[in-house]
Order: C-alpha cells, then structure tokens, then sequence
C-alpha cells in the first residue's frame, strides 16, 4: 500500500498471493499522489488507475494480475517453497527465473471483480 507499490512495479518479476492487497490511500486522505504511482496507475487500462488514485480502492491478488500489476500469482502456502527454489538457481538468466517462478504460478478466480 502506498508508497511501496511505486517502488515495486519496476521490478522485473511481481509476485502476489491470495493475501496481497494493493491500494494507494492518499486519494482517500486527499493527498497528491506520489510519482511513482503516478506513473503506473495513468498506465493502466481504461479508467482503472485514474479510480485508484481518487478513491483509494483494494485490489485483491486476482485483480491486481488482471490489471497487470504483477507478473505472477502464486498461493501463500508455496511462498517457501518458491523462495527455496530460487535460492537453488544459479543462472541470472530473466527466463530461468521466470521458469521457475512458473512452476509455483496458479490461474486467476473467475469471479474477480475485476474481470467483471
């Protein structure tokens, strides 16, 4: 939330879980948005990013896929287990990782808001 989402969305790979919520709540305290949300919300589709920043909404794990604001979405219950298998790769190969981070992804939920 916040301040950490502009920080994060530079990153090459984006993990969220069924636990991770995104929001950016200074709309919400009547606060100007910083740059780096700036950025990447005018970035997303439709309106959708324009909505975040005035009203603060969540996104779930779902949507924030859906919106592409990650890259991956992996349960919370494999978060150990992928971090163990990244810590075994050897390579700084982009694809290796993205192979690897794969093999822990799970498919979006049908019914996220989002989509609807």
């Amino acid at each position: 939330m916040g301040g950490g989402t502009g920080l994060s969305m530079n990153s090459m790979f984006r993990v969220v879980t069924e636990n991770t919520v995104l929001a950016i709540p200074k709309g919400q305290i009547r606060l100007f948005l910083d740059v780096g949300a700036s950025y990447f919300l005018s970035r997303l589709p439709g309106f959708v990013g324009e909505y975040l920043g005035l009203t603060g909404t969540q996104l779930d794990g779902n949507e924030i896929i859906a919106c592409g604001l990650a890259t991956h979405f992996v349960l919370s219950k494999d978060l150990f287990l992928l971090e163990n298998a990244l810590s075994e790769v050897a390579s700084l190969d982009a694809s290796t990782i993205s192979r690897v981070i794969n093999g822990f992804s799970r498919s979006l939920k049908k019914d996220s808001a989002f989509r609807r």
